[in-house]
């Protein structure tokens, strides 16, 4: 994952717990975590799979994982070939 992509799952994440009035360091404090640790951690990659998922639920978040198939989504949708026609 790049590390933008990386940053803005920790932003989103953090947005979200502030609406459920979290604050950052409560956030880190409800999963074990120091502050400063998940400070670093939107940053630099370095939090366990399971810290970052407690973290998601303590912010009132899941995770869901979707198969990466776009060519099957677009033909599903209808948009693999924009402006043509469906039918003979």
């Amino acid at each position: 994952m790049a590390t933008s992509q990386h940053t803005d799952l920790f932003e989103i994440l953090i947005e979200a717990a502030k609406s459920h009035g979290i604050s950052q360091g409560e956030l880190a404090a409800r999963v074990g975590i120091r502050q400063e640790t998940l400070s670093r951690a939107k940053k630099h990659p370095a939090i366990s799979l399971k810290t970052f998922l407690d973290l998601v639920r303590v912010a009132g978040l899941r995770v869901q994982l979707v198969p990466d198939h776009p060519v099957a989504e677009q033909i599903t949708s209808g948009t693999l070939f924009p402006g043509s026609n469906s039918g003979p």
